[in-house]
Order: C-alpha cells, then sequence, then structure tokens
C-alpha cells in the first residue's frame, strides 16, 4: 500500500514544478523591490475600470522565485512552468552571446533574443546587473515589470542596405511589440563601449549597426516609463512604427514617460506614432556641437502621424541650441501641449512655434509634478540602474 501511494504522490509533485529538469533551483527575494507593483501615476499603472495595473511577478509562488547570473540559467527561468507568474532577480552582466561573436543576421536572430513571458519581474538586484549582445522581446504578452538594470544597445553584424538611406541595423535594447500593462524603471540604456564615431564605412555609407535603445510598436498599450538613464546613442525610442498600421495603434499606444533622463541623445526620446504621450518631470541634455558630443542634438519629441503629447514640468539643457521650436520636431504631426517646462534656465515657450495644443484628451491618472530644477541638480542619484 505504501509503494502504491508513493508512486501515485511523486508524478504529482512533478507536474506541479518541475525542476529535475532544470538546474536552476528557486531562490529567496534579494531585494524587497521584486515585489513592487507599477505605481498608479502612469498609464501602465493606474486603475480603472478596465485596467488593473501592472503588477508583474509579484503574485508569484516561491517556486516561481530565481536568480540568474548566466544566459542558461535565464532561459530556463523564463521557460518553466508557462504563464504561472515569476520573479527574475538579475546578478552581474549576462552576455547573450555567450561569448561567441554572431556569425551572421540568422546567428543573431537565432541567439540574440531574450523573450519574457506574461506576468514576469525581471530586476537587477544589484549595481551592475544587466545585460550585453543581446535583446529584450516582449511580444504578444502582458503585464511584464523590468527594473534596475542596465542594457547595453546591441550591435548588428549584418546591417541591411536601403537604396538612398544607406545600412540600417535591427536590433533593439528593449522591444515591445503588441503588449500591454508594462512598467520600465531605473534601467539605464546605453551604446556603452562601442559608440557611433567608432562606425566603419562601407559602399560609400557609414555602416550604422545600432538601431533603437526602446522601441514600442503594433498596439502595445498602457506603458509607464520612469526614472531610466538614456544616453549616448542616435535614435532612441520609437513608437509606432508606420504611419500605415492604423488598425493595430489607433485608440493604443497610451504611455507614460516621467522623471527620466535623456543625456547625449541625438534624436526619437521619444518619436511618436498615433500614441497619447505624456512626459512629466523629464530631463533632456545635450549639445548641438559636433566637437563636444558623438551625439549632436537633433531634436527631443518627433510629432509623426496621428501622434499627442502633453508635456509637463520637463527641463531642455541643449548646449548651443538657441531656437526653442526645435526641441520638438514635425513628422506629419504638430499635437504638442507644454505646460511649464524650461529651455536650458527660462520658460519653453512654444505658442509661436506652429504646434497645435488643443488636444482631444486628458489625463486620466493622478500624479505629482516635481521640481524640475530640483530633480536636474539632483538625477545622478534618482536614475539610472543601481539607484533603487
Amino acid at each position: 500500500m505504501k509503494k502504491l501511494l508513493i508512486a501515485v504522490l511523486i508524478p504529482l509533485a512533478i507536474n506541479s514544478y518541475s525542476f529535475n529538469s532544470y538546474a536552476l533551483s528557486p531562490s529567496p527575494i534579494k531585494v524587497k523591490q521584486a515585489l513592487d507593483v507599477a505605481p498608479e501615476s502612469g498609464f501602465g499603472g493606474f486603475n480603472s475600470a478596465t485596467n488593473s495595473g501592472t503588477t508583474g511577478g509579484s503574485k508569484a509562488k516561491k517556486e516561481m522565485i530565481f536568480l540568474v547570473n548566466n544566459k542558461k540559467d535565464l532561459i530556463d527561468a523564463i521557460t518553466i512552468n508557462k504563464d504561472h507568474p515569476r520573479i527574475i532577480q538579475v546578478s552581474g552582466v549576462i552576455d547573450v552571446s555567450e561569448n561567441k561573436p554572431y556569425k551572421n543576421f540568422e546567428d543573431q536572430k537565432s541567439r540574440s533574443l531574450i523573450k519574457i513571458p506574461s506576468n514576469t519581474t525581471l530586476i537587477g538586484v544589484d549595481g551592475d546587473a544587466g545585460f550585453i549582445n543581446g535583446s529584450i522581446i516582449l511580444s504578444n504578452v502582458e503585464n511584464i515589470i523590468i527594473r534596475n538594470l542596465k542594457i547595453e544597445a546591441p550591435i548588428d553584424v549584418a546591417p541591411k542596405f536601403e537604396e538612398g538611406d544607406g545600412w540600417n541595423a535591427e536590433w533593439d535594447g528593449i522591444n515591445i511589440i503588441s503588449s500591454t500593462y508594462v512598467w520600465i524603471d531605473h534601467v539605464t540604456f546605453t551604446d556603452g563601449k562601442f559608440t557611433d564615431d567608432m562606425y566603419q564605412e562601407k559602399d560609400g555609407w557609414k555602416y550604422v549597426q545600432h538601431d533603437g535603445l526602446l522601441d514600442i510598436k503594433r498596439g502595445s498599450d498602457l506603458i509607464t516609463i520612469s526614472y531610466c538613464l538614456f544616453e549616448n546613442h542616435d535614435k532612441t525610442m520609437l513608437i509606432g512604427h508606420s504611419d500605415k498600421n492604423v488598425q493595430q495603434d489607433e485608440n493604443k499606444l497610451n504611455i507614460t514617460l516621467h522623471h527620466n533622463v535623456f543625456s547625449d541623445i541625438t534624436q526619437r526620446a521619444p518619436r511618436v506614432r498615433f500614441g497619447k504621450i505624456h512626459m512629466y518631470n523629464n530631463l533632456f541634455k545635450g549639445s548641438v556641437n559636433k566637437s563636444k558630443t558623438t551625439y549632436p542634438y537633433q531634436y527631443s519629441i518627433g510629432l509623426g502621424y496621428r501622434g499627442s503629447v502633453i508635456s509637463e514640468n520637463n527641463q531642455f539643457m541643449i548646449d548651443g541650441l538657441k531656437d526653442h521650436c526645435k526641441v520638438a520636431k514635425q513628422f506629419k504631426g504638430n499635437n504638442l501641449l507644454d505646460k511649464k517646462s524650461l529651455f536650458n534656465e527660462s520658460r519653453l515657450k512654444l505658442s509661436s512655434c506652429d504646434f497645435d495644443d488643443n488636444l482631444n484628451w486628458s489625463v486620466p491618472y493622478q500624479y505629482n509634478l516635481d521640481d524640475i530644477k530640483q530633480f536636474s541638480n539632483n538625477y545622478n542619484q534618482l536614475v539610472g540602474n543601481g539607484k533603487l
């Protein structure tokens, strides 16, 4: 009788949480913030009749809390027990290429993409936690929290040539595709060791090997990006990838950007199609002088087809820029309402800049505006990875 009972119980235990095929074991919580949910002060966190906010893996059972420091363990933590809430804690720098250089486009596509499942919190537990040589992909998922990580922009080993446009790279630091309820917080995005001045020339064109740091597209919705540092990059953040994608993007791409710093960013901070973007208490730092930076400033806010932006209490500190109208650029769109932002140290005045500030929407959640000068003076202690 005892033998029969054991034979029945063991398979049941394995079906519930099957770790015997994985080297990975559950881990205790290493940082208390791993249990946080998204604050209600942004589209990713506010509660309404149709939106319960972003909770990530905060409801994970103890068997679904992991600590990883290499790609194999990371993939195990992602793969096990599909659809169960999980917390994946990252220690140290994970080289997604596993120190094996990508050979070509197909090799990079097959080995460099880390696909995060729904109901996940991905969080760094130390000051240098993060990823190199890879892309974090959120595709057709929901309820994701990504925090306290440093992500170096992937280097495309085989950019594609487009006639009249030159070489174009493919891979982004984080790519959010057809996904909802996302909170990205205290993440540092950077070109890292491979900067644009290191590009070679091929067939008479600059051999561009970086794409975006953070792209959000194809009907993604209800997203908050907070206390992140974007530094040393050209085409930074694309929201909505095509003017023709009306069916997916219309009435979607509701995104909040608050308390972020964009330092030495050339453009797309962000570039917006379709979306309703609320930006408050962000700092933009740069220079138009090519002798002072590898990433000379072109503009911050790109207004694309049906894109709409509410900007509040932001500060644009751009060395050498005289025309305040150039903090935003029109790409088939001009819907921009600004309230109390600063251009260098003076009030930003866009009334003479041919923007349409008669927007047909308002912010649906509660939030507090901080003194932008105080934030600008203290952002080094507040923003990016290692500052939770």
